[in-house]
């Protein structure tokens, strides 16, 4: 409903509504082996014990929301919204939740004050909003005690039937709620020379409460592990930048135009609020950084046997350098292997009580969130000629290779690959190369209990990169306008060519694909974007 009065000055707007969402999957499978012919995929000619599975899951939502707008002749603006959301998910007094926002805006170059100033800042708005949502990203059944059966037993009693069991749930939350995002945004917009140069320039605050996560970490003994709670709180800071150029003139008679564009930003969460008073690094705690990576320094690659037994003789490694002494042959450091450094000085290499005030030879060596994310446009048409470039990257992020991370641990993970890449051998230590990257070859270095394993900051990888995304030329071609209106060619080009630091130890390992794994988190191992090329023809009758 939109409403103008006072000469039509002030101008409202009100909308309201709801929204209602019924989720519902069914999955039914059935299994059975010993199939008589490979030909023949049918259950019929299956000579093995039936398998049936049933799983149903469901859940709804219900919400009701509303929302005013006002401005005063396009110069002063101001918004009010609310959401009143509920869940099945929690139990029926925790089930709902209400999230408003607000915003006012102020467009300065509107005022009479600021008319000296137009013909160089033509439009200046400042704008501050807070608003707040819920998340309900928990399991469907969350708040429920259940019971779980199944027969998938190794054993059988009289050799017939298999023994059916029964589990209980892990322990549940008393009172799962939403979890509420509240985000409070200060923006600046501004065209300068008519609007050929435009900045836009936002700072937020985002404070997350009653985050839904695990609960503090307990001791093995208990037997089960942690549940959901709303257990945690986050404040995130953080920037963006937008910048943008757009002009023309004139080139062999014709208008040529052109545009470049840049934006970039960068934030920081910290944990405020957990329940581990100790400080356990293994878990949340507050002041934590969010994507803080521990890890212990390495002094570099021993240069001499002489040089590791001296080390040996007096520090005790055993808890980074376990496997090495487990061996049954060259079962002592040796040239070529890691120096690890003991910086509390206790002649041990250990990660001490595992708190922030007693992290033993541990420290914070980076962090696996991507920062300074940005990204880049180029643009231009000329004489029915256009072309469009989009580049994306991350300026400064970490990664430390899990152990199933074989394109870049190679046979330090694997001893049985059969292809190792070349530039990766060259980069191995021997006698010969005593300047390489990588450590004496040992097998399952990259396992718990060797030295690749644990995480450390010589193999610790800076994963920035920048991408080529986007690649469009194209041509219009000059028709009369009689029944086609018009006809473009074109040519796109995806994914074209990336540059990352990582390139320069492993070449096969995609920057952006480093936490993407089916099996393994972090293991770098998942498909990486794949370039393509499109031809297209674009007619408008």
């Amino acid at each position: 409903m939109d409403t103008h009065i006072w000469d039509k000055k002030h101008n409202f707007k009100v909308v309201a509504g709801g929204q209602y969402e019924d989720y519902r999957t069914t999955d039914l499978s059935v299994k059975k082996n010993d199939l008589l012919s490979k030909d023949l995929s049918s259950f019929t000619v299956a000579q093995g014990e039936t398998t049936v599975g049933h799983d149903i899951s469901a859940y709804r939502t219900l919400g009701y929301f509303a929302r005013v707008n006002y401005d005063y002749e396009g110069k002063y603006l101001a918004e009010i919204s609310g959401r009143w959301d509920g869940t099945s998910k929690f139990a029926s007094k925790d089930r709902w939740g209400f999230f408003p926002s607000a915003s006012i805006g102020w467009r300065m170059s509107s005022e009479k004050f600021w008319n000296k100033l137009l013909p160089v800042v033509n439009n200046a708005k400042f704008r501050f909003s807070v608003g707040s949502l819920g998340n309900q990203q928990v399991n469907n059944y969350a708040y429920f005690d259940q019971i779980y059966t199944d027969n998938k037993m190794s054993y059988t009693f009289d050799g017939l039937n298999k023994a059916y069991y029964a589990s209980v749930s892990s322990p549940l939350s008393s009172s799962l709620t939403w979890e509420t995002v509240s985000t409070y945004n200060w923006g600046l917009d501004l065209g300068f020379l008519d609007s050929k140069l435009t900045l836009t320039a936002d700072i937020y605050i985002r404070d997350t409460k009653d985050m839904l996560t695990h609960s503090i970490t307990l001791p093995s003994v208990f037997g089960a592990t942690t549940p959901k709670e709303n257990c945690a709180d986050l404040r995130t800071n953080g920037w963006e930048l937008y910048i943008g150029w757009q002009d023309k003139f004139n080139l062999a008679g014709k208008p040529f135009h052109y545009n470049v564009s840049a934006t970039i930003g960068d934030y920081k969460s910290k944990i405020t609020k957990f329940n581990n008073p100790d400080k356990l690094i293994s878990d949340y705690y507050e002041g934590m950084t969010l994507g803080e990576i521990w890890g212990y320094k390495v002094a570099g690659l021993f240069a001499t046997d002489e040089e590791a037994a001296a080390y040996q003789a007096k520090i005790n490694d055993k808890a980074v350098n376990g496997r090495v002494y487990s061996s049954k042959k060259d079962n002592h450091l040796m040239a070529g292997d890691v120096k690890f450094m003991d910086l509390d000085g206790d002649n041990v290499i250990s990660e001490g009580s595992g708190t922030v005030a007693d992290p033993g030879d541990k420290r914070i060596i980076g962090n696996s969130l991507p920062r300074y994310s940005y990204s880049f446009r180029l643009g231009a048409d000329w004489n029915g000629i256009d072309f469009n470039a989009f580049f994306q990257g991350v300026g400064k992020r970490n990664w430390y290779p899990t152990t199933y991370a074989y394109d870049f641990w190679g046979p330090y993970s694997f001893p049985s690959l059969s292809f190792i890449h070349k530039d990766f051998t060259d980069n191995v230590w021997s006698e010969d190369n005593q300047g390489a990257y990588f450590p004496r070859p040992r097998g399952y270095a990259s396992y718990s209990g060797g030295a690749l394993g644990v995480v450390n900051d010589r193999y610790l990888q800076n994963a920035a990169y920048l991408r080529l995304k986007n690649l469009t030329v194209g041509y219009t071609i000059p028709i009369s306008k009689k029944i086609i209106n018009s006809l473009r060619v074109y040519f796109t080009a995806e994914n074209l060519f990336y540059w990352s630091p990582l390139k320069k130890y492993c070449k096969t390992v995609d920057p952006e694909m480093i936490y993407a794994s089916s099996y393994n988190s972090g293991s770098g191992v998942g498909y990486s974007y794949s370039k393509s090329f499109s031809f297209g023809l674009d007619i408008k009758f």
